[in-house]
């Protein structure tokens, strides 16, 4: 019964752990929604995008992986 209970904390831990991560991940890729809408207006905009885009979404992996 003790460990079934040590490993849903733990399960619960992780969740937190990540969870806390994501917030500053969350907050700028709403930061970035605005360039998002600009930058394929501008002339090599989509290249920016592209390299913004991924950026977040290696910042994503990161966070969901080594946490």
């Amino acid at each position: 019964m003790f460990t079934g209970v040590v490993r849903q904390l733990a399960a619960c831990q992780r969740a937190v752990v990540v969870s806390l991560a994501l917030v500053p991940v969350v907050l700028v890729t709403v930061a970035c929604l605005p360039a998002v809408l600009v930058l394929p207006v501008f002339p090599g905009g989509m290249q920016r995008l592209g390299a913004l885009l991924a950026s977040l979404r290696r910042w994503t992996d990161t966070v969901l992986s080594r946490s």
